[in-house]
């Protein structure tokens, strides 16, 4: 390989990197990697080479990406993330893994039919007290180990998955596993500096508050159908009118009046009706990979279909009128700066 092919494998991989930067900075470290690889012999670029360039590329590229959003909308959604995701996982670990009793001895089940992860249904019991965890931590101010716990929550999803397909425990349904991910994620990138103890404590009474619905709504289904089933294992996870299902039957409007609200506080505090938009298509996951999977399009059982083709041209109008708001020169933390006083700042803290 000449030197010129070289300079075209180099160029060919920076392109990792986003335009604005290559513009930049791409023939000063073309030359400095074709100097290196002179002095070195080589005539190709090596394999630390590629792992170095890629890895960086892409991270610069993400960087840019997400210098995009504002910075008190990702706060936001964090906040909205990270309460949403324990209260959800606190109501599961009792509903749907402490409240269920194994299937009745007399109808010809084993002891303990039924839970397949100890005295616990499936493999969620040791998920969901990290996302708990991580709410208390975060509370109480410590940052870091917040971070810490909802990283081993995205590995404990991913765990759960695998040891589901090797062993014979069961896992929670991999939509519920899927939104547990992303706002664990969402979580985590986005966690503010200095946390608002009461946005996070508002928003985990209001998710508190939709998923009591939740809950009262599955138990007036089971109680009005005449089900006997509702403790017995799985009822919870995949039984008609348990609480995941009721979740998804109610969600839609839920997140319809939730940016509804949020738009009208965005008014003063840009950022909170696409933290709603955001974390609500989250959650709007799971009904509608249960519609994809189990019902036909249009069928009569498909509830979701309709409801979310209705709700989503005013929500994603209001999230995008928001966004335009928190990142205008006159949003949150953008107003002029008078002569002799602190420079804004986009802290949530603060708005």
């Amino acid at each position: 390989m000449t030197t010129s092919r070289l300079e075209i494998a180099y160029r060919r991989l920076l392109r990792c990197y986003p335009p604005r930067w290559r513009h930049d900075h791409e023939d000063e470290l073309i030359a400095t990697l074709l100097d290196l690889a002179d002095a070195t012999g080589r005539t190709r670029p090596s394999p630390a080479d590629i792992a170095d360039l890629v890895v960086h590329g892409l991270a610069t590229r993400l960087g840019v990406s997400l210098g995009l959003v504002p910075v008190v909308v990702r706060q936001r959604t964090a906040i909205l993330a990270l309460s949403s995701l324990a209260v959800l996982s606190a109501g599961l670990f009792v509903v749907a893994e402490v409240v269920p009793k194994p299937l009745p001895a007399y109808a010809g089940n084993p002891p303990g039919a039924g839970l397949t992860f100890g005295p616990f249904v499936t493999l969620g019991a040791a998920i969901y007290p990290l996302p708990v965890a991580a709410l208390v931590a975060a509370s109480a101010g410590a940052r870091r180990t917040a971070r810490v716990l909802l990283g081993l929550t995205c590995i404990a999803v991913c765990a759960a998955v695998l040891v589901a397909a090797w062993t014979d425990i069961a896992r929670p349904p991999l939509y519920l596993l899927a939104v547990l991910f992303l706002q664990a994620g969402m979580a985590s990138a986005g966690m503010p500096t200095a946390l608002r103890r009461r946005d996070l404590f508002t928003a985990a009474a209001l998710f508190c508050l939709f998923l009591a619905a939740a809950g009262t709504y599955s138990l007036s289904l089971v109680h009005s159908n005449g089900y006997v089933y509702y403790n017995n294992p799985f009822a919870a996870y995949r039984g008609p009118d348990g609480l995941v299902d009721s979740i998804q039957r109610i969600l839609p409007a839920t997140v319809l009046v939730g940016v509804a609200a949020a738009t009208v506080i965005s008014l003063r505090r840009p950022g909170w009706a696409v933290a709603v938009f955001v974390v609500g298509a989250a959650w709007s996951l799971m009904p509608i990979a249960e519609s994809i999977r189990y019902y036909p399009w249009g069928s009569a059982n498909d509830v979701v279909s309709g409801g979310f083709l209705l709700a989503a041209v005013p929500v994603v109008l209001a999230a995008v009128m928001d966004l335009s708001r928190a990142a205008s020169p006159h949003g949150l933390g953008s107003a002029p700066v008078r002569q002799g006083s602190a420079p804004p700042s986009n802290d949530p803290d603060q708005g």
